[in-house]
């Protein structure tokens, strides 16, 4: 990507998606994801999942099959 430009999904890949979860109420997240193309260090107190490709890694749903969260 170029600095000061919003990215192009032609050129520039999607590398990470996180997400955390609270319930109304809570205090602390009841999840805490992560989810990467390629490989990532452990991140203490998330879960991390990391897929092959891109398509892969934008495909994934936070409650689907493919995470097995819940």
């Amino acid at each position: 990507g170029v600095p000061g430009v919003f990215p192009e999904p032609q050129q520039d890949p999607v590398i990470a998606i996180a997400a955390v979860a609270l319930r109304q109420g809570a205090r602390e997240p009841f999840l805490r994801a992560v989810f990467t193309l390629l490989t990532c260090a452990p991140l203490r107190g998330a879960t991390v999942r990391s897929f092959d490709t891109e398509r892969d890694l934008l495909q994934v749903g936070l409650w689907g099959e493919k995470t097995g969260f819940l």
